[in-house]
């Protein structure tokens, strides 16, 4: 009789030990990272088509991070993009440079793709002619896939509301040849980029 009870009071354990794991799991996926795969090649060569990636959902977005947000043409995918603008913002692009606020600014992201061409890698652009507004309004962002003469993006769907935002995707996990954090960017006074891992 003994044996029953406890084998009942193990086989309970166990099987609340597997609801607080289940709970856990559903609130680490919901509320705090999530993991994501990468499909097409908007975003080579920072990121290449089939690339596991996990997205961080409570964090502050910057400029230059890499967001996944919902397709703005109502496919029901996701898409990955860096973000250029943020409200407050004027941009364009000239002679394949881009110019945030009518500074001048590197894109090293764009390595070693923009390179290998002899044309503009990226086509001028302004935000007036692209969207029909002079500065990015609040409650809005401006994002470019890294591949540019390949990637659809706000220069053709226009702008991204903060709010759709789903997370920043940052961390590689496969393959494992990638395994780990993406670099990050961080734009200086004087126009030049930071970069940090």
């Amino acid at each position: 009789m003994q044996f029953l009870k406890n084998l009942m009071v193990e086989i309970v354990n166990v099987l609340f030990s597997i609801v607080i794991a289940i709970v856990i799991f559903i609130l680490l996926r919901d509320y705090i990272v999530q993991p994501f795969q990468v499909e097409g090649h908007s975003m080579d060569n920072t990121l290449a088509n089939g690339e596991q990636m996990l997205m961080f959902k409570q964090t502050s977005i910057e400029r230059f991070d890499v967001i996944v947000f919902p397709d703005p043409m109502g496919s029901g995918s996701s898409y990955v993009k860096r973000v250029i603008g943020l409200p407050g913002d004027s941009l364009e692009m000239v002679n394949d440079v881009l110019y945030i606020n009518d500074q001048a600014v590197e894109e090293p992201y764009l390595e070693p793709l923009k390179s290998q061409t002899t044309e503009n890698f990226t086509s001028d652009f302004s935000l007036w002619n692209t969207i029909g507004v002079e500065v990015i309004p609040e409650g809005y962002y401006f994002v470019m896939g890294d591949n540019r003469p390949h990637s659809g993006d706000s220069r053709q769907f226009g702008l991204v509301p903060i709010e759709s935002v789903e997370g920043e995707a940052n961390f590689i996990y496969f393959p494992f040849s990638e395994f780990g954090k993406l670099e990050e960017y961080t734009l200086s006074d004087n126009g030049s980029i930071i970069i940090s891992e």
